[in-house]
């Protein structure tokens, strides 16, 4: 390929990088702009701004750039974000208006996530954890209501975001309290075993269908997020809440409980299991000098950390992970003692291997 050409794509594609994080920004800004509105507080911060500025001089001397020009961007950027906090899109707001939501497990990362995604659209929200308190406090934090369990009586919608071993008791628990022609939806990682029994142990007159987002509660932006969702009784309330994520931009995937852990054993129980063993064979050759290669899967496994419990409940609940670590463990030791030849084949089959995934995308 031609220098200028190379060139000229790689700019394109940082600017479209920089597009889509100034949308991750703004999404940001919605979602602080209704929670200022929630407590009464101002939604121009110029404390905040300046120490934005300071720290965008600081960088922009390190890196040898024009302070100036860079400092008259940020204070267009601040513009738009209070633009976006004191006018929320009335198309956004009024996608799920008017419906009631209890988001169980509301106090976790992914249930904060859904609750402020569900209040973005224009729901009514409650959020239930563990105890009155600790939703309370939370739902102060995240500019929502506080609820329990029981508020399922009276909800809409009901989203089951608690730990995998914990979902189908609570799911069903939920689900008792429902009224007829209410939407119950859990966001299990896994299906097996717990998406069935909740679909035979509650009541046909209630929608119920299990989603499972592809992706991590810190997100800012659902633009080209996905999310895989297995139907068992769907309805106008799921169709409604179908509408919102793919009006956010998300991928939704409809499969089977067999479909989806066959595919999860790869996607996340395979890629956990390889972090896994990659962090426990570095043991203590971390540290300087780090390629940035390394230095991104130092920071993948501290992330696995942080969500140790769900990675757990992959490795031990999906059926069919266990043949995927094992076979993983084949590849792993048929590669142990590295020839040429063997080299040789490793790239070719590599080679096909990303022709492959180059197609499906």
């Amino acid at each position: 390929m031609d220098e200028i050409r190379r060139l000229r794509d790689r700019v394109d594609e940082i600017d479209k990088q920089v597009i889509l994080l100034l949308n991750s920004r703004n999404e940001a800004a919605k979602l602080l702009g209704r929670i200022k509105r929630v407590r009464g507080m101002a939604l121009r911060d110029p404390e905040r701004e300046k120490i934005i500025l300071r720290k965008v001089s600081i960088l922009t001397r390190q890196l040898g750039l024009e302070s100036g020009t860079l400092e008259r961007v940020f204070r267009q950027i601040f513009a738009m974000s209070l633009k976006s906090q004191a006018r929320p899109s009335v198309k956004q707001a009024s996608r799920l208006k008017g419906l009631r939501f209890l988001i169980v497990g509301g106090t976790g990362r992914m249930g904060r996530f859904f609750a402020g995604f569900a209040a973005l659209q224009g729901a009514q929200v409650k959020i239930a954890g563990r105890s009155l308190k600790n939703a309370k406090k939370t739902s102060d934090e995240i500019g929502v209501l506080p609820g329990k369990i029981l508020d399922a009586a009276e909800s809409d919608i009901v989203i089951i975001s608690v730990p995998v071993y914990e979902t189908e008791r609570v799911a069903v628990e939920a689900a008792s309290f429902m009224k007829t022609g209410s939407l119950l939806a859990d966001v299990s990682s896994v299906k097996t075993g717990v998406s069935e029994q909740i679909a035979s142990r509650t009541s046909t007159g209630i929608e119920y269908v299990s989603i499972h987002p592809l992706f991590g509660p810190d997100i800012d932006l659902l633009f080209g997020q996905e999310i895989a969702w297995v139907p068992y009784r769907q309805g106008p309330l799921w169709k409604k809440l179908d509408k919102a994520f793919r009006a956010s931009g998300v991928d939704l995937y409809e499969m089977t409980a067999r479909q989806h852990d066959k595919k999860m054993a790869y996607v996340q129980g395979l890629h956990h299991f390889a972090l896994m063993t990659l962090g426990l064979g570095l043991s203590d050759k971390g540290g300087q000098p780090l390629t940035r290669s390394l230095r991104d899967t130092e920071t993948r496994v501290e992330r696995m950390l942080e969500n140790w419990e769900t990675v757990k409940a992959i490795q031990m609940m999906n059926p069919f992970v266990p043949e995927a670590r094992h076979r993983f463990v084949r590849i792993a030791q048929r590669m142990s003692a590295m020839s040429v030849g063997q080299a040789s084949r490793t790239r070719l089959q590599l080679l096909s291997n990303v022709q492959k995934w180059s197609r499906k995308q």
